[in-house]
C-alpha cells in the first residue's frame, strides 16, 4: 500500500506540472493550450475556412511536434534503459529552457512548441497511479471520472468507488494548483516565468525518489 500512495504522490506532483504548464501557455501566449491538440485542431479547422494560411502552418507545426512526442516516447522506451518518468521530467526541464529563448521572438506558436513535445511524452510516461488512468496534462477524463465513481459510491457504497473518486479529485486539485501557479508566474515575469516551473520538476523528481525508493525496500523485504 505504502507503494501505491508513493505512486500516487508522484502523479499528482506532476499534475501540478501540468496545470503549470497550461496555465502560462493560455495566459502568455495568445490562449494557446501547449498540453493538448482539440483546440489546436480546431484553430486548424478555422484557420483553413478564414484561409488564414499562417495560421495553418503554425497549427500544422504544433500538430507535428505534438505527434513527434508521441512517437520519441515509444522509440525511447525501447532503447532507453532509463525510466520513461525520468526521462519525461529531463524533457520537460529542456523545454523550460527553450521556452524561456523562444519566448523572444514574439512569435506565440513558436514559443510553446517546445511543450508541445514535452507534454505528450509527461502524458504516457506517467499515465497510470494505483491502476487508474490518468492524464496530468489536461482535465477532461479526470473530471468524467471523478463524478462517475462518485456517482457509483452513492448508489452502490463501495469503498473502491470513493477511493479512486478521491485519486481523480486530488488530481484535479493539483492540476489546478499548477495553473494558478503558470498564472502567477506569468503575472510576475512574463514569459520568462515558465523557469518557475522548474520547481515543480524538482518536487516531482523528489516524489519519484520516494516512490522508488519504496518499490526498493518493499523487494528487499521480500527477499
Amino acid at each position: 500500500m505504502k507503494i501505491v500512495k508513493r505512486q500516487m504522490m508522484l502523479h499528482h506532483a506532476v499534475s501540478i506540472i501540468g496545470g503549470f504548464m497550461a496555465g502560462y501557455t493560455i495566459c502568455n501566449h495568445t490562449d494557446l493550450l501547449a498540453n493538448a491538440q482539440t483546440g489546436n485542431l480546431i484553430h486548424l479547422v478555422v484557420s483553413a475556412c478564414h484561409g488564414d494560411l499562417a495560421g495553418i502552418g503554425w497549427c500544422l507545426l504544433l500538430f507535428v511536434i505534438y505527434a513527434a512526442g508521441n512517437v520519441f516516447y515509444v522509440l525511447c522506451r525501447r532503447v532507453s534503459r532509463l525510466s520513461m518518468k525520468i526521462v519525461s521530467l529531463g524533457v520537460t526541464a529542456l523545454s523550460v529552457a527553450a521556452v524561456s529563448v523562444l519566448s523572444l521572438t514574439g512569435l506565440p506558436y513558436l514559443a510553446v512548441a517546445p511543450l508541445a513535445f514535452a507534454m505528450p511524452v509527461q502524458w504516457n510516461a506517467f499515465k497510470i497511479a494505483g491502476g487508474n488512468s490518468s492524464a496530468t496534462i489536461f482535465s477532461s477524463n479526470n473530471v468524467r471520472q471523478t463524478f462517475m465513481l462518485l456517482t457509483n459510491y452513492f448508489l452502490d457504497r463501495k469503498q473502491k468507488d470513493l477511493r479512486n473518486a478521491r485519486f481523480y479529485a486530488a488530481t484535479l486539485l493539483c492540476f489546478h494548483l499548477g495553473v494558478a501557479a503558470g498564472c502567477l508566474s506569468g503575472m510576475a515575469f512574463a514569459a520568462q516565468g515558465i523557469w518557475c516551473c522548474l520547481l515543480f520538476v524538482a518536487l516531482a523528481a523528489v516524489a519519484y525518489y520516494r516512490y522508488e525508493s519504496a518499490k526498493i525496500r518493499a523487494f528487499q523485504g521480500e527477499a
